[in-house]
């Protein structure tokens, strides 16, 4: 064996662990949609749903099983309102679904990812156990928040003055009937900004692959669980009821602002980041 082919033998075998272990990753979202007879892993990138210069970023898919993992902690019960800021393809609506909500609502600004979403909602219908699942065609600056609202679901569908406006929408919402009220924030761009409110305190934090890394919280792929707080509460911090000791190093890292910098891309674009 020469030179030349022990240098791209150990490259060869990188690109196959690289490819196993997307098929592995994504295995247990190929299931879901196969158990549910839906479509919601393909990423879109089209004309008005990419990043092209304003806050909206583009669409994709979030695992099942972490986004499920997080969800469930927070115990929902038929009281509780589900919302989906930037539901795309309705993949979170059917997860959220199919946990005891009594409401799911998804608000996606693009027609037909929510046209696809309402589709999908449909096909699993009699498998999900909320009360009342729906996709809504609305830009979220528009919408108002139900102030029944118990969890606000984000995962990076937009950023910049459209999340802060967003976000200030729930805030309000909280303020004029005070309740327990999560934002659930996958991939948290704005996570620094959102601390810096004064408004939020860390609940918990979970790892957004299922296939977790070592040190999976020092990466920016982190499902982060904020609980909105009145304006007296902003200084406390978060709960380590019945976390283990990696939860808490995780809770600790996001509890307060940390500077990572989260990377964005799509084709065509350059390579954007959270921070100069």
């Amino acid at each position: 064996m020469d030179n030349s082919t022990r240098m791209r033998a150990p490259r060869r075998m990188l690109k196959l662990a690289s490819s196993c272990k997307d098929i592995l990753n994504s295995a247990p979202d190929r299931i879901l949609d196969r158990l549910l007879g839906v479509s919601t892993r393909d990423i879109v990138i089209r004309d008005g749903s990419v990043f092209t210069g304003g806050d909206n970023c583009t669409y994709d898919g979030s695992q099942w099983l972490p986004v499920r993992r997080a969800l469930k902690d927070l115990a929902p019960g038929p009281s509780d309102v589900f919302v989906d800021l930037g539901s795309g393809k309705g993949k979170v609506l059917l997860i959220a679904g199919r946990l005891p909500y009594q409401r799911v609502v998804g608000v996606e600004i693009d027609e037909g990812l929510s046209e696809c979403a309402r589709q999908n909602i449909e096909q699993a219908r009699s498998r999900l156990q909320a009360k009342d699942v729906e996709s809504i065609t609305a830009s979220v600056l528009d919408w108002p928040i139900p102030d029944e609202t118990s969890v606000v679901f984000m995962f990076n569908p937009f950023i910049g003055q459209t999340l802060h406006t967003a976000v200030e929408k729930v805030i309000e919402s909280y303020d004029r009937r005070p309740r327990t009220l999560h934002i659930v924030y996958l991939y948290p761009w704005e996570h620094d900004w959102l601390l810096s409110t004064g408004r939020v305190v860390v609940d918990n934090v979970r790892p957004g692959n299922w296939l977790v890394r070592p040190r999976w919280w020092q990466s920016g792929y982190v499902i982060v669980s904020y609980r909105v707080v009145a304006v007296s509460e902003g200084s406390q911090s978060g709960s380590f009821l019945h976390s283990s000791i990696l939860s808490r190093r995780a809770i600790r890292r996001w509890s307060k602002p940390n500077g990572h910098r989260f990377t964005m891309s799509a084709t065509g674009l350059d390579t954007l980041y959270s921070r100069s």
